[in-house]
């Protein structure tokens, strides 16, 4: 067997090749075994069944709290593995884009040395004519010395006796001389023409050699590039080989998640179990929201108040299993919304539907027993306009989904709850952020107003009474902050 030889780029990419292999490896391993190590231990440990009894249920929203906050740190893994990708992606596509290229220098360099080939071969091929027509020539030169040796070597005697004439010997001697002297004419011709083939030959033997070191040059540096563009692609797979891990990682915490609200759920007995919260734990929440949106806190704890005094009321009303007949003649159809001639009686509308489903279900939650807002009710029993708000600051479900990202990355929690005081507060303080509510609503007021009029999804009594608690709530504050 022949013996393998690497210059000196193959051996530079065969060795980083091998350490970045060993590297990610390593990268991957220690990446699991950190995460397993921050909630593996717990998992481990951790009686979910228990949580339908009445001493584990602190336990047991702890666990969801920490559940949150681990989802949280896979889930910056996993975006981190996502920008990874996408720089390695760009690399890939530049590294790509050279090979494209060299490999068309390369064959760029292949077509010219295929025409010079050629060249040298046409070359080589005007020699030999030149050479076949020399040789006949001196052919033709040898006879014609011959003859002429002989006419100067006979004697007269000799010709008296052949048959030829005497006149015709005197008569050929000065036309030998003349052949004679075209040919040593010729020869001079052909070897000058021999000497510029030769000289054109040469030239092109070392334009050929100089097109096969740029060639070789080309190849060498292609085979750098190509061993870069594997080792990307390695750092890509190991990239995404992470990330599957972190996210199967994610659906089996998320999986308890919903699996522990699920059994606490059944020990309350109902969808949800809300309660109205203190002056103070508002404006703790209000203020952390307000540092992350720049909403003004008394604002963001108006809406609140306006929307369900505190948590005092999250709504009554629940999406049925089946149809029901309802208020005057009118009834709820397949547990979506109200039918009736006017098809803006609806108890949720339809669009939204699925958002719901959505959020409870991630919540570990029965939609079916979940409260919602319910449609308003006019003097004489009939129902207009929608309901189908959920939790502290009564979001509808298409709405909370705008916002649902945002509130988890600011609250630091795996799932965002609207029937979580703390996560619904941040949620009415991002909504407000889109709408422009920044600054203080004194010198904002239009601003802050008109934003009022976005959640309320009109412009009416609504805005106006947010204001003034948002006047009032301010009040509160600085008196809270002397304290």
């Amino acid at each position: 067997m022949q013996p393998r030889y690497y210059n000196i780029w193959q051996f530079r990419s065969i060795w980083y090749t091998d350490v970045m292999k060993i590297y990610y490896s390593v990268f991957t391993l220690v990446t699991i075994i950190a995460v397993g190590l921050f909630v593996m231990p717990a998992y481990a440990q951790f009686d979910v069944s228990k949580c339908n009894q009445e001493e584990n249920q602190a336990d047991c929203k702890k666990r969801i709290e920490d559940l949150g906050r681990e989802i949280q740190v896979i889930n910056t893994g996993i975006q981190k593995e996502d920008q990874n990708q996408a720089k390695i992606g760009t690399e890939i596509n530049k590294l790509t884009g050279e090979i494209k290229k060299t490999s068309s220098e390369i064959n760029k360099k292949n077509s010219l040395l295929k025409n010079i080939k050629n060249d040298i071969v046409q070359q080589e091929q005007s020699l030999g004519e030149l050479n076949d027509r020399l040789r006949r020539e001196k052919e033709s030169l040898e006879k014609i010395l011959r003859k002429r040796n002989e006419l100067e070597d006979a004697t007269l005697f000799e010709y008296i006796l052949s048959a030829e004439q005497l006149s015709s010997f005197y008569q050929d001697a000065p036309a030998f001389y003349f052949v004679q002297k075209s040919l040593s004419d010729s020869f001079q011709i052909i070897d000058e023409l021999k000497v510029e083939i030769y000289g054109q030959k040469s030239e092109l033997e070392k334009k050929r050699e100089s097109e096969n070191a740029a060639k070789f040059g080309l190849q060498v540096e292609q085979e750098k590039i190509e061993g870069q563009k594997k080792e990307r692609d390695q750092a890509l797979n190991v990239s995404k080989q992470t990330e599957a891990t972190l996210g199967e990682l994610k659906k089996t915490r998320e999986a308890e998640v919903a699996k522990i609200r699920s059994e606490l759920i059944k020990f309350q007995g109902s969808g949800v179990t809300s309660r109205s919260i203190s002056f103070g734990e508002a404006y703790d929440y209000a203020k952390f929201a307000s540092a992350k949106t720049g909403v003004d806190p008394a604002f963001i704890m108006a809406i609140m108040q306006q929307e369900t005094g505190f948590g005092n009321n999250v709504g009554g009303c629940n999406l049925p299993q089946k149809p029901i007949t309802a208020v005057n003649g009118e009834y709820v159809a397949d547990g979506v919304y109200i039918k009736s001639g006017n098809p803006s009686k609806k108890n949720m509308i339809p669009s939204h539907y699925n958002d719901f489903l959505t959020i409870t279900s991630s919540l570990g939650r029965d939609w079916k027993t979940t409260p919602i807002s319910c449609a308003l009710v006019r003097s004489d029993g009939s129902l207009f306009g929608y309901g189908g708000a959920m939790g502290y600051t009564q979001f509808i479900p298409g709405t909370w989904m705008l916002v649902e990202a945002r509130v988890r990355s600011h609250v630091g929690a795996g799932v965002a709850d609207p029937w979580n005081p703390k996560h619904a507060v941040m949620a009415t303080a991002v909504f407000m952020q889109d709408k422009g509510a920044l600054g203080d609503p004194a010198a904002n007021y239009n601003t802050y107003y008109n934003a009022a009029c976005r959640y309320y999804g009109a412009c009416s009594t609504y805005a106006t009474s947010v204001m003034n608690k948002t006047a009032k709530l301010q009040e509160s504050i600085r008196l809270l902050e002397r304290e």
